[in-house]
């Protein structure tokens, strides 16, 4: 008779691991439901089956945990495998793959409403903001390459900084209507899949030439 082998004793380094990435999931959960300044390190402890000196051993205050979930929300936007579509693809299939892709596994996820929240209740907190800012900017960078390989036609545009902005700005607004849902005559997943759409004919259009350049900063429509 064979004996099953015992699995492997994880490492301390493993083991230390494993439940930073409990604590950051537990997190995330809890400020899906809470506010950021409602929401204690206690809390946070109790709801991870743990106590409070054992979630500060791993993280030694609220704003270091808070910093490495900002860090773990942001760094989705970067996970080219799924998000960027093949460029050699039909542009207004290409469009649509990406807004498609770009809304389901970032904007209309619930840790998007959590960053969010992360950062607007953290505005007096320098040490988060200068956190969030260098993050941003690593992200930033990958997004904008990764724009411009999947829709090559408009890299040389000179307005293309912008154009990207416009774009993502307009995937930010919709994923904080989600905080706003729409009545039940029209679902907030109905009025999602329309401005979608638009948005996805608006950069296949763009790739194109249909479309003039963009107008100035100053005549935009402001939020």
């Amino acid at each position: 008779m064979t004996h099953p082998t015992p699995p492997a004793r994880r490492s301390h380094a493993q083991r230390s691991a494993a439940t930073r990435r409990h604590l950051i999931d537990t997190a995330i959960d809890v400020m899906q439901r809470r506010s950021l300044e409602d929401v204690s390190i206690h809390e946070i402890a109790r709801a991870a089956g743990m106590t409070s000196g054992a979630v500060q051993h791993h993280f030694e205050s609220k704003a270091v945990l808070m910093m490495h979930i900002l860090g773990e929300l942001l760094q989705v936007h970067a996970d080219a495998g799924q998000l960027w579509p093949a460029a050699s693809l039909d542009v207004h299939e290409r469009a649509m793959q990406f807004v498609h892709n770009a809304w389901q596994l970032i904007y209309a996820q619930p840790r998007f409403i959590v960053a969010w929240n992360i950062y607007l209740g953290s505005r007096s907190q320098p040490e988060i903001l200068e956190h969030v800012a260098a993050l941003r900017a690593q992200v930033g960078g990958q997004m904008e390459a990764g724009f411009f390989e999947t829709f090559p036609e408009l890299a040389a545009l000179p307005e293309r900084q912008a154009f990207l902005g416009l774009v993502l700005s307009a995937l930010r607004g919709l994923g904080m209507l989600q905080l706003f849902p729409g009545g039940p005559q029209t679902p907030a997943s109905e009025q999602a899949s329309g401005q979608l759409a638009c948005l996805a004919n608006l950069i296949a259009t763009h790739c194109q030439g249909g479309t003039g350049p963009l107008p100035a900063p100053s005549t935009l429509i402001q939020p």
